[in-house]
C-alpha cells in the first residue's frame, strides 16, 4: 500500500510540474523594406545592427528564409500559414481605397494563440485590409492594436498620402483600435517602441503573451519626405557616404535600438527566459521603383516586387530563452534549410507544444531549426496580377513571366561607400541592450563567433556574367542558387529537361491561384476619401461619411 502511495505522489508531482510549466511568450518583430545588405549579420560594415546580431549570435540565423515579394502578400502568409496566391492576396499591396483583405474565413495566428490562452497584442503596421471593421486586427484575433492601417505614412505627422487619379489624397493612418490618434507626438519608431515596452511592463505574467511589432522602418514615408530619421541619428551615421543611404542607416539604427529596448524590457520583467523572439523583413528592399528607400539587397539580384532572390530572400532570425529550448549546442547556428513566411504559423504552434492545423501551406520547422536539419524543398512565388511566377525546388530555381525591367538588375553596389572608419562592430555589440539582457539571462554570446558568422553569412557571387537571362512568358530562366545565389548564370539551355520538370510543377501550383477581388473602382475610392471621415483612413465600407 505504501509503495502505491509513493507512486501516486510521484505522478501527482510530475503532473503538477507539467501543468505549471508556462507556455512561452512570443515576440514577433517585422521590419518593412529592409534589404539583405541592410543587416550587419550578413556582412555589412556600413549598417550596424548590434541588437539583432546579439539575437542571431545566440539564436539561429535563418540564412535561406523566403517571403513574398511585396508587403501585403508577405504579411498575409505570416498570419495565415498560406501562400498569398491561395487566398487572393498576391501581387500589388493593398491600396488605401480597396475593400480587399485577408478573407475573414481564414483563421489567423493570433486567433489560434488567443484560443490557447495567450494575450495577443499588435503594435505597428497592419496593411491586410481595413475597409470593413471585421477586417481590423481587433476582430482578427488581436485584443488591441496601436498603429497604422495602411502601408506607409509620415514618420512624424502620421498622415498617409496616396496618388489617386483625382490627385494626392491624404489622411491620418494612426489608430488605437477603432479611434484615430490625433494626440500622438514623436518619431513613429519611438512611439511603437514605447507602446511595446508598456505592453510588456503591464502584462500579467501568469498568462503567455503574443506581441507582434510590425515597424514601418525602414520603409519610406510619403513622397514629399520619403526618408525620415532624427537629425542626431543621421549625424551618427556620417561614415555612410551617400546622404540618402545615411538617413536610411539611421532609420535601421532606430529599429535595431527598439529591438534592444524590447529585449531589455522582457528581461526586466522576468519574461525573457521563457520567450521566443522572431525577427524578419517583410520583403526585399526597393532600391529602385515605387517607394525606393536606398535599401540594398546586394549582392543578390533584383528588388522588392520581383521574384529574384533580392526580392524574396530576406533577413530573419529566431531566438529562444533557456526555459524554452534547453542546451546551447543550437545557439549561434546558421540554418541553411529553406524557410518561408507561411511556415511561422505552424512553427510557432509547434514551438509552444501545440499541433499545427492541417490544410495549410506552412511547414512546422521548430525542431528542424533547433536540430539544424533542413526539411522544406519547395518555394513558390506566384503573382498572376503582375505576370510572373517562380519555383525553387532543391538547389534549382525557375522564373517565368514578365518582371519590371528595372527590377531585373543587380542593385545596391553603389550604396556601400564608407567615409573614414565605421563604428567598431564588436564594441557596438558589447554595448547593446540586447547583449546585456541575453547574457544576464544566462545565454552566452561569443563576439568572436559573431564575426565568424558574419563571414559565413556573407553571400559571394563570383566574377562577371556568364549567361544573362530576362524571363518572359515563353523564355524561362533557370539557376542553381547554391552555386549561383546571385542568379548570374542561366542553365535553361544546358538543362532543358529540368526546366520542363520545374515548369510542370509550377503549372500545377498555378492551378491553386485564387483570383484577386479588387474593388478599387471610382465609387469605392470616392467613398474611402479621408475628407469624408475627418481626414482619416477609416473603415469606409461600414461607416457613413461624417457630417459637420
Amino acid at each position: 500500500m505504501g509503495r502505491l502511495v509513493q507512486i501516486c505522489l510521484v505522478l501527482s508531482v510530475a503532473l503538477a510540474a507539467s501543468a505549471q510549466k508556462a507556455k512561452p511568450n512570443v515576440l514577433f518583430v517585422m521590419a518593412d523594406d529592409m534589404g539583405w545588405d541592410d543587416w550587419s549579420s550578413h556582412g555589412s560594415r556600413q549598417v550596424l545592427t548590434p541588437n539583432l546580431d546579439s539575437l542571431a549570435g545566440s539564436g539561429v540565423l535563418l540564412h535561406r528564409y523566403y517571403t513574398h515579394a511585396l508587403c501585403s502578400p508577405a504579411r498575409s502568409a505570416v498570419l495565415t500559414g498560406r501562400y498569398s496566391h491561395t487566398i487572393g492576396m498576391q501581387g500589388r499591396p493593398l491600396l488605401h481605397g480597396e475593400a480587399r483583405g485577408i478573407p475573414t474565413t481564414e483563421r489567423l495566428l493570433p486567433q489560434y494563440l488567443k484560443e490557447l490562452g495567450y494575450r495577443t497584442q499588435l503594435v505597428g503596421k497592419w496593411h491586410v485590409g481595413h475597409a470593413y471593421r471585421n477586417q481590423l486586427p481587433i476582430n482578427r484575433g488581436f485584443e488591441n492594436h496601436y498603429g497604422a492601417r495602411t502601408g506607409f505614412m509620415d514618420y512624424y505627422e502620421y498622415n498617409s498620402q496616396e496618388a489617386w487619379a483625382s490627385g494626392p489624397v491624404s489622411g491620418l493612418s494612426l489608430f488605437r483600435d477603432y479611434k484615430p490618434d490625433f494626440e500622438a507626438e514623436g518619431y513613429i519608431t519611438d512611439l511603437y517602441n514605447e507602446e511595446a515596452k508598456h505592453i510588456i511592463r503591464s502584462h500579467n505574467t501568469s498568462e503567455p503573451l503574443f506581441l507582434m511589432v510590425t515597424h514601418h522602418a525602414p520603409h519610406n514615408g510619403n513622397e514629399d519626405a520619403s526618408l525620415q530619421a532624427p537629425p542626431e541619428e543621421v549625424r551618427a551615421q556620417r561614415h555612410v557616404e551617400l546622404h540618402p543611404r545615411r538617413i536610411f542607416a539611421a532609420m535601421v539604427k532606430k529599429l535595431d535600438d527598439s529591438v534592444g529596448d524590447m529585449v531589455a524590457t522582457l528581461k526586466e520583467q522576468g519574461m525573457l527566459e521563457n520567450t521566443i523572439i522572431v525577427f524578419v523583413a517583410d520583403n526585399g528592399a526597393p532600391t529602385v521603383g515605387n517607394g525606393a528607400n536606398s535599401g540594398s539587397n546586394y549582392p543578390l539580384r533584383g528588388v522588392k516586387g520581383s521574384p529574384w532572390e533580392g526580392g524574396i530572400r530576406v533577413d530573419a532570425l529566431v531566438w529562444a530563452g533557456p526555459e524554452v529550448a534547453e542546451g546551447n549546442d543550437w545557439r549561434g547556428n546558421i540554418f541553411q534549410g529553406k524557410m518561408h513566411a507561411s511556415d511561422w504559423l505552424p512553427t510557432l504552434l509547434e514551438a509552444i507544444g501545440e499541433k499545427p492545423p492541417a490544410g495549410i501551406d506552412g511547414i512546422p520547422q521548430w525542431k528542424h531549426i533547433l536540430e539544424n536539419q533542413p526539411t522544406r524543398q519547395e518555394i513558390f512565388e506566384i503573382d498572376d496580377f503582375t505576370g510572373y511566377s517562380s519555383i525553387t525546388l532543391g538547389r534549382h530555381k525557375l522564373i517565368v513571366g514578365t518582371v519590371n525591367a528595372a527590377y531585373n538588375l543587380h542593385r545596391g553596389g553603389d550604396l556601400r561607400g564608407i567615409i573614414g572608419q565605421p563604428p567598431n562592430y564588436q564594441q557596438a555589440v558589447l554595448n547593446s541592450k540586447a547583449y546585456a539582457a541575453i547574457t544576464a539571462a544566462g545565454v552566452p554570446i561569443d563576439v568572436e563567433h559573431l564575426e565568424e558568422n558574419k563571414e559565413k553569412a556573407t553571400v559571394t557571387c563570383g566574377e562577371g556574367v556568364a549567361k544573362e537571362c530576362i524571363p518572359t512568358a515563353d523564355k524561362w530562366c533557370l539557376y542553381d542558387i547554391i552555386d549561383d545565389p546571385c542568379e548570374y548564370r542561366d542553365l535553361s539551355d544546358s538543362l532543358p529537361g529540368l526546366a520542363e520538370v520545374l515548369r510542370f510543377r509550377l503549372a500545377q501550383e498555378e492551378e491553386r491561384v485564387v483570383p484577386r477581388t479588387d474593388k478599387n473602382d471610382p465609387i469605392g475610392s470616392e467613398r474611402a476619401m479621408p475628407k469624408n471621415f475627418n481626414y482619416t483612413w477609416e473603415t469606409f465600407m461600414d461607416l457613413e461619411p461624417y457630417t459637420a
